[in-house]
This record gives C-alpha cells, sequence and structure tokens, in this order.
C-alpha cells in the first residue's frame, strides 16, 4: 500500500510538472506577438510597449521565465493582473468559494436524485418505472447546460418569479438555478451508473446464495450488493467533483454568478493571460489532487485490487 501510495503521489507530481510548462506556455502560444496581442488597437508610445515587455518578463531567456514563474507559483505567487493590477492568487482566493459552493450543491443534487432513481430502476429493471428513468436521464443528457439552464430561468425566474435571474450574493434562493442547471445532467450520469454497477452487482453468485439462504431482499440489496455496486460510483464522484469546478465556468456566465469560472472568461476576454494562467493553474491543480484522493479511497473501498 505504502508503494502505491509512493508511486501515486510521485505520478501526481509528474503531471502538475506537466500543467505548469502547458500553463507557462500560454503566454507564449499567442500568434505574434504577446504584447501586440495585449494591447490590441490601442496606440501606445514604444516606451509603453516595453515597459510592459518589462513586466511581463519577456525579455529573459524562456528557460529564466519558466524557472521564476514556477518558483514563484510553488510560493503562491501567481504574478499580477495586467489590467486592474491585483494580485492574481488575491483575485482567485476572492472568487473560489462561489464556485466551490457551486460544485458542490451541484454534487449533492446529482447523487441524491441520481442514486435514488438508479438504484430504484436497477430494483424494478424491466418495468415501465426502469424505461422511464432511463429515458429521464438520456433526455437529462441530451440538454445543453446553457440552453436547460435559459429554460429554467424562463419557467422559474420569469414565469413562476420564485427565483432570481441573476446569481449575486450568497443566499440559497441565488444558488438554486444555477446548481440545477450545473446538477441535473450529472443526475443522469449517476442515474445510469448506478443501474448499471446495480445490475451488474445483482447477478453475481454470492447475490444468488444469499438468496438462496432465504435473506431479505432488503438485506441483500443494502447489506450485499449496494457497498460493491458504489465502488465505481465513488471514482466518479471524484471526477465529477473537480469537472464540475472546472465546468462552472457557462454557469457562472448565464447566471451573472461571481467564481473563477466567470473570471476566466473575463480574463480571456480582456487579454489579461496572468489571470487565465492563474485560473488554469489552480483548476488543474484541484483537478489532480481530487484525482489522487479518489484513487486511493477506491483501493481502501476494494482491498481486492492489486496495487500494481
Amino acid at each position: 500500500m505504502t508503494t502505491y501510495l509512493l508511486r501515486r503521489l510521485l505520478t501526481s507530481i509528474l503531471v502538475l510538472f506537466g500543467v505548469s510548462v502547458l500553463v507557462f506556455s500560454i503566454i507564449h502560444l499567442v500568434p505574434g506577438d504577446v504584447v501586440t496581442a495585449i494591447l490590441g488597437r490601442q496606440k501606445v508610445s514604444a516606451q509603453q510597449e516595453a515597459q510592459l515587455r518589462q513586466q511581463l518578463g519577456l525579455n529573459d531567456p524562456i528557460p529564466v521565465q519558466y524557472w521564476r514563474y514556477l518558483s514563484k507559483a510553488l510560493h503562491g505567487d501567481l504574478g499580477e493582473s495586467i489590467r486592474n493590477y491585483v494580485p492574481v492568487s488575491q483575485a482567485i482566493t476572492e472568487q473560489l468559494p462561489s464556485t466551490i459552493a457551486l460544485a458542490i450543491s451541484a454534487l449533492i443534487l446529482a447523487l441524491g436524485i441520481g442514486f435514488v432513481l438508479g438504484l430504484a430502476a436497477a430494483i424494478k429493471h424491466g418495468t415501465w418505472f426502469d424505461t422511464l428513468a432511463m429515458s429521464l436521464s438520456v433526455s437529462g443528457l441530451s440538454i445543453p447546460t446553457f440552453w436547460l439552464g435559459l429554460l429554467l430561468i424562463l419557467l422559474f425566474s420569469v414565469n413562476l418569479k420564485w427565483f432570481p435571474s441573476i446569481s449575486t450574493g450568497s443566499s440559497f434562493s441565488a444558488l438554486v438555478l444555477p446548481a440545477l442547471t450545473l446538477g441535473l445532467p450529472e443526475t443522469s450520469v449517476v442515474a445510469r451508473m448506478v443501474r448499471a454497477s446495480m445490475l451488474d452487482v445483482l447477478g453475481k453468485e454470492y447475490i444468488t446464495a444469499a438468496r438462496a439462504k432465504g435473506v431479505r431482499e432488503s438485506m441483500v440489496i443494502l447489506k450485499h450488493a449496494l457497498r460493491n455496486a458504489l465502488i465505481p460510483v465513488v471514482t466518479f464522484v471524484g471526477l465529477q467533483t473537480a469537472y464540475l469546478l472546472g465546468g462552472s465556468t457557462i454557469v457562472e456566465t448565464i447566471f451573472a454568478r461571481q467564481g473563477i469560472g466567470r473570471l476566466a472568461v473575463q480574463a480571456i476576454s480582456n487579454r489579461d493571460y496572468p489571470m487565465v494562467q492563474g485560473v488554469v493553474l489552480v483548476v488543474a491543480v484541484i483537478y489532480v489532487l481530487i484525482n489522487t484522493i479518489t484513487d486511493i479511497t477506491y483501493t481502501m473501498l476494494n482491498p481486492t485490487i492489486r496495487l500494481k
């Protein structure tokens, strides 16, 4: 187990190193001269262009630039915005709690509804309920996120006036529609995964043996089948948590909600490359960390897995 953990941590470090290289390369992959791209059609003097180039550290060799960027990043310094002149780490720290709250709310919604729906569909396999549940799941996966958000605004904000269309503040009512928009498609995925996993486990020989011994069906499902069926779901939860954190960009934009997704969109629109680099790096680090924790949890839930 210790060897596996060390190997997994080493892999994560290598992945993060590769991510840092890619994030650093963002400012060098801009077509043409990056200073010209940042300034756009603004008429500035040669001295101002040179000042911006010096501010971005573009006069140094690329290895020196990368080492300086990596050293600062390891100390929590992600640079300074070239638009509003605030530290990138400060801006991300201020916006990250809003995105985390949205992602967790969407995940709770997806797990709560999707788990019950998938479990019931597996128990009622082959019935009208199973068909209806899976049809709803397919429908949920087929609706684009931006379109779902607009439909929810039209129904619950414009017509029923239950929730605000603009998600400002930290109130519960401001969080409902963004969480539904982000979580409902994931509900469909959870339902289908739980159903497939339960049906696979219910077909195992030890389940048949338990039933032959006269064990009550509820105990067969809850005690014998459910635990093994949850293992793939744990992996999914880990992956989707990271996805929801990074995939909230569209939802935050639709509902004008603060968060790192909207921060990234604004930074791209403003050609604020240090801010874009910072947001991408933070999201990538969170994604890698969550995946590492998920892998470790997976092996703890299922000790029979060979740790190679």
